[in-house]
């Protein structure tokens, strides 16, 4: 989560979006129809990137693809979807939320549609570029329908739970993608797409969003500004994809695309900091909340990169699928729920940080956990830690969303477009940076350990000899010659070498984790205490509570 955006905000950051129109009165049904309807759209946004990202070993087959080249797949989806937030909700505010929800939804579905006709990887890969741009605003829909369910005093229990409504297709992707790829190979996942966007535009014209006023977004200038911006996010997402699978130091091309996106962001900066009304308040997103919240985002992302890189990459190196992991995922999702239920009971207190800080120690507890796997291993063996790791993440994202939501809040709400840009991309493009660091930690220790062990394999060890012995036995009955048998014996002592190197590195993946969170939970509770002995430090005497002598 593994990866899920929200619409960025409008453009302009000069001034606070327009004021709602007075609310109408609550009704009970019409909120559960809300309800329904966001539901609807946040697995609908879920599975539409997840079903391929999950799945890409079973897609590469049926379009005649590499591992590598498939990879293509997930670049094209996150390059359009993490910088098209920004723009389509400027167009959501320019021309209204109902216009907008019409014309994303139908593009959407003809986009769905476009995929079951894509029998190559070149057209594969336009078609999956342009659903990144048309499914950015699905999960924003999801949590404003969320948030409309309730009355205005409770928006923001609507909207943690909307976005858990977003969070749900992660895991659902894993349980149901075997018998849609067994059945209709990469055209079954795309029925699912298909029809998923035809109940939206069903459920999205029956139960119609509440009028919000519009407002004129655009200034001069924007065309050229974010196109710098899309430009340099597009090439960093390609490089974090096709770097850990084509190797950082072997693939020049890889240094092109990363200089060439230094140079777009450095001229969006140039342009930017000179304009009156710009695409993002760069200086209050300089400001040392903002500093602190994107080094937070950063950190987490990293370390729930976990999940999908070290359990679930663990389990696949050891023979299983995701059909074998049905129950796993039923338990992610369960934790994932659990996570977002604890968000909504730490409401009333409004002491969020600590969501945040609890969900530090639940990566630590169970990264800690999955570092003592063996090549017996089995999926029921992490029930627990990806359950804990799961409600980890869902409370980190409530977290993050409530403290950014109350800071913007408290600072009248003109700086709302920066914040849910931030919130939205950047939380997707730190899933990439903690992918492709882990991966290529995960490579290194692998080659590392492979050498360690194959060094002690001597043919005039008496134990590797047993070994051999043993492992050549099996064939006994089927092959006569015993060089034959040898080799075949060879064979298989290789590939147990191999399968325990990656499972010792991926225990020293599980490690790095621990420790990176424990870092992590030491530095914010230094900042915390900083923060709390300087407050005391300027707090007049008088003001101070009390103490007994």
């Amino acid at each position: 989560m593994s990866n899920q955006h929200v619409a960025a905000a409008p453009a302009s950051t000069s001034a606070a979006p327009p004021a709602p129109a007075p609310a109408d009165p609550w009704n009970m049904w019409q909120g559960l129809s809300f309800m329904a309807v966001s539901l609807l759209l946040g697995i609908t946004q879920g599975l539409g990137v997840n079903l391929v990202n999950s799945n890409l070993t079973g897609i590469q087959g049926s379009l005649g693809a590499t591992a590598a080249e498939a990879s293509w797949l997930t670049t094209a989806y996150f390059a359009t979807n993490i910088t098209a937030s920004l723009l389509l909700t400027k167009v959501r505010y320019q021309y209204g939320l109902r216009l907008f929800a019409d014309v994303v939804i139908v593009l959407f579905l003809l986009l769905a549609l476009a995929h079951l006709f894509t029998q190559h990887l070149g057209s594969a890969i336009a078609v999956r570029a342009a659903l990144g741009l048309a499914a950015a605003p699905i999960s924003s829909l999801a949590v404003l329908y969320m948030v409309q369910a309730f009355p205005p005093a409770r928006a923001m229990t609507g909207a943690v739970l909307g976005f858990a409504m977003t969070q749900i297709g992660a895991p659902l992707s894993r349980i149901i993608s075997e018998e849609l790829l067994q059945n209709g190979q990469w055209q079954g996942i795309h029925l699912v797409d298909a029809a998923l966007a035809i109940l939206c535009v069903a459920a999205i014209n029956v139960v119609r969003p509440k009028h919000v006023p519009t407002q004129k977004m655009f200034a001069r200038g924007d065309g050229i500004v974010f196109t710098l911006y899309a430009l340099a996010l597009g090439l960093l997402c390609v490089v974090l994809t096709q770097g850990r699978l084509r190797w950082w130091s072997d693939t020049p091309w890889l240094g092109v695309c990363l200089a060439g996106a230094v140079l777009c962001f450095g001229l969006y900066l140039v342009i930017e900091l000179r304009r009156e009304k710009p695409l993002l308040d760069l200086h209050w997103l300089a400001s040392p909340f903002m500093l602190r919240f994107m080094a937070a985002i950063l950190l987490f992302r990293i370390v729930l990169s976990e999940q999908s890189v070290g359990a679930v990459g663990l389990m696949n190196t050891l023979g299983f699928t995701n059909d074998q992991m049905h129950l796993l995922f039923v338990f992610v999702t369960v934790g994932t729920m659990a996570g977002f239920g604890l968000a909504l009971l730490a409401l009333p207190s409004r002491r969020f940080g600590l969501l945040g800080d609890a969900a530090l120690v639940l990566i630590m507890l169970a990264a800690w956990m999955d570092g003592q796997s063996t090549v017996l291993t089995r999926p029921h063996d992490l029930y627990l830690s990806q359950t804990l790791l799961a409600a980890a993440s869902s409370m980190f994202l409530a977290s993050a969303m409530l403290q950014g939501f109350g800071h913007v809040i408290a600072g009248g709400m003109k700086n709302l477009i920066s914040f849910i840009a931030v919130f939205s991309g950047g939380q997707a493009l730190a899933g990439l940076v903690g992918q492709a660091w882990l991966s290529t930690l995960l490579a290194e220790r692998q080659r590392l350990h492979y050498g360690q062990l194959v060094e002690h394999l001597q043919q005039s060890d008496p134990q590797v000899v047993q070994r051999l012995a043993q492992l050549g036995g099996a064939y006994a009955a089927t092959l006569n010659d015993a060089a034959a048998r040898g080799n075949q014996a060879l064979t298989l002592l290789s590939q147990q070498v191999t399968q325990q190197s990656y499972v010792m590195a991926y225990n020293d993946l599980f490690h790095t984790v621990a420790l990176t969170s424990t870092l992590g939970f030491l530095v914010f509770a230094g900042i915390k205490t900083h923060r709390w002995h300087r407050a005391r430090r300027n707090t007049p005497a008088a003001e101070l509570p009390a103490t007994s002598s």
